[in-house]
């Protein structure tokens, strides 16, 4: 009998792209059948312009999934930071910056109007070389995005550069400054910084593959992810959907991982980081 069958196994960050992927329905049963239980998914930046068009495409997706396959799924909602240095070549930065302040205003109502729609994100700011204004309208966003997330009492997952004690203590100190509890803010693509999140109180998502015994002798307070984007011309990118349940599976017949220590990283802390509850 396979050892994940009854486990709750949950990808922290996933894409679906019914154009230019597998698609919604299809990457969820590909998942499933390998192991997995839950996605949480994020709308994909499109760089054409429209912010928003592409959060009403993932509450459709989550629906979609949810209805035809056993996968429970859940959505984030928000703009991507590269989408600032996209829009400015069309428009200035205080352009750039209304328009995805408007957008992210949409992206609040999602949240409020569907209760499969958990929370903000990915957001934050680029993790690639920009200039000085750009990074601090950046930040100026992202501390707009904590303050919707307060508003709504759900979480954020954070886009950035590579993690840092650094950057998780500026994140944890952002949030208090608008009165968001730091638990709350989920560090998307996060090397194995799960004492530094214990310490600042930020949680890390850490990409499957760089989950070992290591980490897991740290501390289980992290979640795992794929950021797999559902791609054809890029399979795989960034990991396989079927990554999160296949380490999951080797963690626990090494003898790394054990039941509890699942449930902890796979359901515990993915219920209390974005308020709900997975009958599984």
């Amino acid at each position: 009998m396979d050892v994940l069958k009854n486990l709750p196994v949950t990808d922290n960050h996933i894409h679906v792209d019914d154009k230019n992927g597998y698609g919604a329905e299809k990457v969820a049963k590909i998942f499933y059948n390998a192991g997995g239980k839950v996605m949480i998914i994020l709308n994909k930046p499109t760089f054409d312009g429209d912010l928003t068009k592409s959060m009403d495409i993932l509450v459709r997706d989550v629906e979609i999934i949810n209805k035809n396959t056993p996968v429970k799924a859940f959505g984030l909602v928000g703009v991507h930071p590269a989408e600032l240095t996209h829009l400015m070549k069309f428009m200035s930065l205080e352009e750039a910056k209304e328009k995805i302040i408007n957008a992210l205003n949409y992206a609040k109502k999602l949240v409020e109007s569907n209760d499969f729609i958990v929370g903000i994100g990915e957001v934050g700011r680029p993790h690639y070389p920009v200039d000085e204004d750009v990074w601090n309208a950046s930040n100026e966003i992202l501390k707009y995005c904590m303050e919707l997330a307060k508003d709504l009492g759900c979480a954020i997952q954070i886009h950035a550069e590579s993690s840092t004690e650094e950057q998780f203590k500026e994140f944890s100190e952002m949030a208090k400054e608008v009165g968001l509890n730091p638990e709350k803010v989920v560090k998307h693509h996060c090397g194995d910084m799960v004492l530094e999140g214990e310490k600042y109180k930020i949680f890390p998502s850490i990409l499957a593959s760089r989950v070992d015994e290591g980490v897991v002798k740290k501390s289980l307070r992290f979640v795992m992810e794929t950021d797999y984007i559902d791609d054809l011309k890029r399979p795989g990118v960034v990991l396989g959907i079927k990554t999160v349940p296949r380490v999951t599976r080797k963690l626990i017949e090494k003898e790394v991982l054990n039941e509890e220590g699942v449930y902890r990283t796979h359901k515990e802390n993915i219920e209390k980081i974005y308020d709900i509850e997975l009958k599984l």
